[in-house]
């Protein structure tokens, strides 16, 4: 067996396998494993199926087979299984050699020559191979496509196709010295006897005896490149028009925030010169004061946002010191491999129309303070009759400002309950009782306890407020304050159960404004003093108010009141402690004891 062992080991290079005359396996090596993709487990845990797919069975005679073989990954391999009978001191072996079995020569040859064939149709430049005379033997569609020749027809000779024959007579010297030429500067003529600058690269053929039969030429046409160099050049030269005299500024920074170049209007806008911002660091220059963004938060803004960022309202420094506010859009300046190589900052003047918005708004507020001194003013009308409101209204509009503020924070109310809701709410609130004007004095001025007719006459005032602010309000185009103030005159005194007047409405039938103001009133109410009653202390108005918790008033807005009970009192002692002093000079000598 050693001798047949190392008559294996000398003769053969290849995977192999010893079998002995049982036909069970006595030794393989480790390049059997190696070129059949297996582990020693693997075949020893199947043997008698690894053997029989490699058709290794009795009768053992010499043969030679080729198998498919999955290895452990369910790759498929080929293999060359050659068997042999050998006769040892113990008996007879079988020798089995297993390699990788050769490709098929003529499938692959041919897949090989199909695929340079579709190269040779599909390539973008033009290629030929010619004869020693000329004669175009073979041509891509490119080549056609480059000398605006028909598809198909019989090309001319190629020294037809040079405008230059001294052009032509050059590279074949050059050919037959080195068998190759390297971008050489051509001219040909296409059918329509257009020039046609390319580059010629060419390298000879030979037959199998090494004999020079003719070249093959690949070229590279030049015309189009050199008009995009034209238009290349006339677009650099748009650009630098379109920089110095577009009616923005731009400056050009950096990735570490210095700047790069700037255009003309730059300078003209800042009263800087090119020569004072160029080099200089952006922030440097032009960054206003501490609220502003620094470049460098910018550009971390441009490159989260896609390359691209804007705001408005920006303030910059310029040279004189004074500051401009801009429109600013930061783009980020890309390399045709995608890396980021500068930033744009290009910004509108926006000083004047900021000027002009200030202005605006100042006239707002101006108008806005004028219309509640005189909605104000008017609600007063009712003082006038109804001796006992005091500073009534000033106190219900904080009171009401309170329960809204506190409303806009749950998330059922914070789309709706906006600035401007609040801010109209307040205003409205003192109109709620405006229909009080329609009353007769011996009723609304009566000291004692109302009779139930009189009770009857005075809830009129709901009814009359509302009809009165309704027909002002239509003649609106628009809603405003006095939408929610017909609102709260109308229904300011309905309940929550239903039980309240003049429509019985309940629950969200009520409008939210109403129902606000409904529970900011009878806290007033309770806390002030009355012809007919003294001011309660507001312990006890806080507990009339709870116990009535989804009887008189909305649930929600009780709960509000609760967690507001110190701001219901610093309003309450607030204004009681400015309506019991006569004038400014009483609050003076208050502060001063």
């Amino acid at each position: 067996m050693t001798e047949v062992v190392l008559k294996i080991i000398e003769e053969f290079s290849d995977g192999f396998l010893i079998l002995n005359e049982d036909g069970r396996i006595v030794f393989f090596n480790e390049l059997l494993l190696k070129t059949m993709g297996l582990r020693s487990a693997d075949i020893f845990a199947h043997e008698a199926d690894f053997l029989a797919h490699l058709g290794i069975a009795a009768p053992y005679e010499p043969s030679e087979r080729e198998v498919l073989v999955e290895d452990r990954d369910g790759t498929p391999r080929r293999l060359l299984v050659s068997t042999l009978a050998v006769d040892g001191n113990r008996g007879q072996y079988i020798l089995a050699r297993i390699k990788t079995a050769p490709s098929r020569g003529n499938g692959s040859s041919g897949l090989a020559r199909r695929e340079l064939e579709q190269l040779f149709r599909n390539i973008g430049d033009p290629l030929i191979t010619a004869d020693l005379g000329g004669v175009i033997t073979c041509a891509n569609p490119s080549f056609y496509k480059m000398i605006e020749w028909e598809q198909g027809k019989d090309l001319p000779n190629i020294a037809e196709l040079y405008a230059h024959s001294a052009e032509l007579e050059d590279k074949i010297l050059r050919l037959a010295e080195s068998d190759m030429v390297f971008n050489l500067d051509t001219h040909f003529v296409t059918r329509a006897k257009q020039a046609k600058r390319v580059l010629d690269t060419s390298w000879v053929l030979r037959d199998d005896r090494g004999v020079v039969t003719g070249y093959t030429s690949h070229f590279k046409d030049l015309t189009y490149v050199k008009n995009l160099e034209t238009r290349l050049k006339i677009s650099e030269r748009n650009y630098i028009v379109l920089f110095d005299t577009i009616l923005s500024s731009i400056v050009l920074i950096d990735p570490s925030g210095k700047i790069l170049n700037c255009n003309y209007y730059a300078e003209e806008m800042y009263g800087y010169r090119w020569a004072d911002l160029v080099g200089k660091h952006f922030d440097e220059v032009f960054h206003a004061h501490g609220k502003s963004l620094r470049v460098l938060q910018i550009i971390a803004l441009v490159d989260g946002n896609k390359g691209r960022y804007v705001e408005t309202d920006v303030p910059r420094k310029c040279r004189d010191g004074s500051i401009k506010f801009t429109y600013a859009s930061y783009s980020a300046l890309t390399s045709t491999t995608g890396e980021i190589i500068a930033y744009a900052i290009m910004e509108r003047d926006l000083s004047e129309r900021v000027r002009l918005e200030k202005k605006l708004q100042d006239s707002f507020q101006q108008i806005r303070d004028t219309q509640s001194a005189a909605i104000l003013g008017f609600a007063r009308l009712t003082e006038y009759r109804d001796m006992d409101t005091g500073k009534h209204l000033e106190r219900l509009r904080e009171y009401t400002r309170v329960l809204a503020l506190g409303l806009a924070k749950l998330p059922k109310y914070s789309g709706y309950i906006t600035a401007d809701y609040v801010d109209d709410l307040c205003l409205s609130s003192v109109l709620h009782d405006v229909g009080k004007v329609g009353i007769e004095d011996a009723v609304l001025r009566k000291p004692g306890k109302l009779s139930p007719a009189e009770f009857e006459k005075i809830k009129q005032h709901a009814r009359l407020g509302g009809e009165a602010l309704s027909a002002v309000d239509s003649e609106l185009k628009q809603q405003s304050f006095l939408t929610i103030g017909k609102e709260i005159a109308f229904s300011h005194h309905e309940r929550w159960d239903g039980s309240g007047y003049p429509a019985g409405k309940k629950r969200d039938q009520i409008p939210l404004s109403a129902r606000i103001v409904a529970l900011a009133d009878v806290y007033d109410a309770l806390t002030s003093k009355r012809s007919y009653k003294d001011a309660l202390p507001h312990e006890e108005a806080v507990r009339i108010i709870v116990s009535e918790r989804g009887t008189h008033f909305d649930p929600e807005i009780v709960d509000v009141f609760e967690q507001n009970l110190d701001a219901f009192r610093r309003i309450h002692l607030l204004e009681s402690f400015k309506t019991g002093l006569r004038s400014m000079d009483d609050i003076l000598k208050a502060g001063r004891a």
